[in-house]
């Protein structure tokens, strides 16, 4: 306004225009006054809506904060539970009183999204239905547990009723049965005289008829009480391959009557197991009854029996034909009662559709798991069985926090019995499993499932299982993804040095597998936060350790002795450790020498926790690297705070580097030059990636930000592997790394990133471009170019005594710099030593097809 007023300002124009400015606020003031009210009133009419309608629901509803356990509760749920108006309700209130704990139904760790659990409770003489489910807040944090409560009772009545009808029934039928059966067996066998072959083919029809009768009668009967109660087994010592075997020539004579080939397949090993006989022959009857039922004359069927070569104490059996496959929607749907799948032209047949329900049932009696396998050409079903009844499994009220932790898994596995088994296992812990067959699919599946667990069987032919975890560990779009290796060699080095998470070796124990992957999936819900190591010989020390840094939001893991620390840690990667002094055979001082010693754990802090607190075992500490030193008995606030503290000195030192956790700049200057002045020789090497800028271009920065990640492992691996104790590695900046070596083992390293790089990087390019050998995007002049797969420029030069041109850090960049150009006119990977093309193909100038781009590019 004041702007407004020509200048210079009329008499009284000052005072009239603060006037109107003053005007203008006061009815904003009221706009805004009248707007407040306006939303006020809105939100309290929707809350007294929102009241009125959860006060008169007709099902319960009950809120509860798992923080503070207090409980929100309406007054049909008080009904239903028969809890008077004026009486408090906490969550405690509803564990003691009424034996119900809503936050023992939810898992509280879990990856997948939050689910809703179902299950029935009976509370006084009422029957109620309840659904569970977390309420969570816009960050993912459970803010409560949700309780909806139904009372059944009326209709449980009504069912127990029809349960009694149908055992009424079924007992009314079976005595005509009975009488029949009986009547038509005394004429077949010619008791009443003489039959003929007429009259004999009639009565043999009315006698089939009866015994078909009779077992769908023994299948209503089956499926009713399996409604209210598990299946009811009588165990004993059984070999399964002989029932399997048995069973299967009961089929014989109807698979060879439509030219079926029916073939049993149960290895020589035995399959002794304790269960049921005369539930799992119905099992089986019904598989491969069906089997027979729904395959092609002409066609095939395959019965086979595994287990015991890939995991102690568990077997399978599968059931296979060629018949139309079933439908992915409706291979859940086929285990349910009186289902058939009408919409399959050649599954409409007759049945009482009770069998499948029936086998399901029994099988999970037994502790085992059911499924219909994907195929396109043709129909499996798989059930696998504990070789032994097991006891209940433990729950978290156990101890173990990690119990209830679940998610989705992705078994990475090309042999069908480990697959099966696997599955098996894992379905009955509670996980979602999805099987892969090619490094393909396993990481399709793993970049769109939310960070899946991922199993690799190392024995599986058909993948590199090495590259396949390496890419796993980085790829931004799965490197959040655990990953569990199990092998036959138990080759650890897919855990020190690949980055597996863990490894079992088969045969597997199944209560080691289920307790392994439910700990990597609680490690999961600490994604992005810094690790912590724990290692002591004392159980209670580590307890108390992991109990506070864990309470503080670190992920922690631990181990029991020093050799165990050192193999930890490489798989691991922690943050920070925590090292008792004094462990049986490895102390903590010689497994921090070797953790030092090791490029993957050289700039990990190291605190050493030690009942000795002699200044002589101080001062060792601190020479071999040690980050701090505290003496037994500490005081947990204290040790929290020094464990902060040197992360926070771990950060700033890792400077210009915090991607791969590699020395920056200024500390590879600082080392170059003492390695020029020790008198040694050495070779200096430089490292670039060729074709990375299109890459980041056409996948986005956050691959190739994994791509510069996975080059400084695979450096890493390199001179662990082939280097020498004490080798030096630096990241300079963005693609660039640096690496310090002996001149007698610096060929055999750069030979090893080479290779290593052409077998992991080409992962991270779609198929389709891979197979291509190229991708299309602009260049850094907008001009459209074809860019070729990554490859990786290694330059080499030996320097040290009688080294007349490089003699300073200035000399040295020069002459690496030669070697670099040298390196990048190939059109691949290469390796330059002093000057001399040691890994390449011929020079770009010879291919001119597709010009070589450079990250300049």
């Amino acid at each position: 306004i004041l702007e407004a007023l020509p200048r210079p300002w009329p008499p009284g124009g000052l005072a009239a225009a603060v006037a109107r400015a003053r005007e203008v606020a006061r009815l904003r003031r009221q706009i805004a006054e009248r707007e407040r009210k306006s939303s006020v009133a809105r939100l309290s009419e929707e809350r007294r809506r929102l009241g009125l309608m959860v006060e008169h629901m007709v099902d319960g509803l009950i809120l509860t904060d798992p923080r503070t356990g207090a409980v929100l509760i309406n007054p049909a749920a008080r009904t239903m539970l028969g809890i008077d108006d004026g009486e408090r309700v906490t969550a405690e209130f509803l564990k003691d009183r009424l034996g119900f704990y809503p936050f023992d139904l939810v898992p509280q760790r879990s990856t997948l999204a939050p689910a809703a659990v179902r299950e029935n409770l009976r509370i006084g003489d009422r029957q109620l239905s309840s659904v569970v489910s977390t309420v969570c807040a816009e960050d993912g944090e459970t803010v409560g547990i949700a309780v909806i409560l139904r009372d059944i009772t009326e209709d449980e009545s009504r069912t127990d009723k029809h349960r009694e009808i149908v055992a009424t029934m079924s007992h009314e039928l079976r005595t005509p049965l009975t009488s029949i059966t009986g009547a038509l067996d005394l004429l077949l066998q010619g008791y009443v005289g003489e039959v003929s072959d007429r009259h004999r083919r009639y009565l043999q029809m009315a006698r089939d008829a009866s015994a078909r009768l009779n077992l769908t009668i023994d299948e209503i009967l089956d499926a009713t009480r399996a409604e209210k109660s598990p299946v009811a087994v009588k165990v004993a010592p059984i070999a399964l391959d002989d029932l399997l075997r048995e069973v299967a020539s009961r089929y014989q004579e109807a698979a060879a009557h439509k030219s079926i080939r029916m073939v049993v397949r149960s290895g020589t090993g035995g399959f002794r197991i304790v269960a049921d006989p005369d539930r799992l022959a119905q099992v089986l009857t019904n598989l491969l009854s069906n089997a027979v039922k729904f395959t092609p004359a002409g066609g095939d069927i395959e019965v086979a029996v595994f287990g015991p070569e890939i995991a102690a104490g568990h077997v399978g059996v599968s059931v296979y034909n060629n018949g139309d496959p079933i439908p992915p929607e409706a291979r859940e749907r086929v285990f349910e009662s009186f289902e058939n799948l009408a919409a399959v032209p050649a599954r409409r047949v007759g049945g009482s559709g009770l069998g499948l329900a029936i086998s399901r049932s029994i099988v999970e009696a037994h502790g085992g798991r059911m499924w219909v396998e994907d195929r396109k050409d043709g129909t499996k079903f798989v059930f696998t069985l504990p070789s032994a009844p097991s006891p209940a499994p433990p729950t978290a009220d156990g101890g173990d926090s990690t119990l209830g932790a679940t998610g989705r898994v992705v078994i990475a596995a090309d042999d069908p019995a480990t697959i099966y088994i696997l599955k098996g296992i894992l379905l009955a812990a509670g996980h979602d499993v999805t099987v892969a067959h090619d490094p393909d699919e396993v990481l399709a599946l793993a970049r769109t499932s939310g960070s899946p667990l991922i199993v690799v069987d190392a024995d599986n032919h058909q993948l590199d299982a090495r590259a396949l975890i390496e890419i796993c560990k980085h790829d931004p779009d799965t490197r959040k993804s655990p990953v569990l290796v199990v092998s036959a060699s138990g080759d650890r080095s897919l855990v020190a040095r690949a980055g597996a998470d863990d490894l079992l070796a088969k045969p597997l124990e199944p209560d080691a597998l289920t307790r392994v992957v439910a700990r990597l999936f609680a490690d999961c819900g600490g994604v992005g936060a810094e690790r912590i190591l724990v290692v002591d010989d004392d159980p209670s020390i580590r307890a108390i350790c992991r109990d506070m840094l864990e309470s503080a939001g670190f992920v922690v893991r631990e181990a029991e002795d020093g050799a165990r620390a050192v193999t930890e840690a490489r798989a691991f990667r922690p943050d920070l450790c925590l090292l008792d002094v004094m462990m049986p055979e490895l102390s903590g001082f010689e497994a921090a020498q070797i953790l030092r010693a090791d490029a993957a754990t050289s700039m990990t802090p190291l605190i050493f926790l030690s009942a000795r607190g002699e200044t002589a075992d101080k001062v060792r500490a601190f020479r071999i690297g040690a980050e701090d030193y505290i003496v037994k008995p500490f005081d947990g606030a204290e040790l929290l705070a020094r464990v902060k503290k040197a992360l926070e000195r771990r950060e700033r030192e890792l400077g210009a580097s915090p991607t791969t956790q590699l020395p920056g700049s200024g500390a590879i200057e600082a080392e170059i030059e003492r390695r020029l002045d020790d008198g040694q020789t050495h070779a200096f090497c430089y490292l670039d990636l060729d074709n990375l800028k299109s890459f980041n271009d056409y996948y986005g920065y956050a691959k190739a930000d994994a791509i510069i990640r996975q080059t400084g492992d695979l450096v890493r691996d390199a001179v662990t592997e082939h280097g020498t104790a004490g080798d030096f590695i630096g990241h300079i900046a963005g693609d660039d790394f640096v690496f310090v070596t002996s001149a007698d083992t610096v060929d055999a390293v750069c030979t090893a990133i080479c290779s290593a790089f052409d077998r992991v990087v080409p992962l991270y390019y779609n198929k389709s471009d891979r197979d291509r050998g190229f991708i299309e995007t602009k260049d850094r002049f907008g001009v459209h170019r074809q860019f070729p797969l990554m490859g990786v420029s290694l330059a080499s030069v030996t320097a040290g005594p009688g080294s007349a041109t490089v003699t300073s850090y200035g000399a040295l960049a020069v002459a690496a710099a030669a070697g670099k150009k040298l390196a990048k006119s190939v059109v691949q990977s290469s390796y330059v030593r002093d000057g001399e093309l040691r890994i390449g193909g011929p020079a770009k100038s010879e291919q001119p097809q597709r010009a070589r781009a450079s990250t300049s590019d």
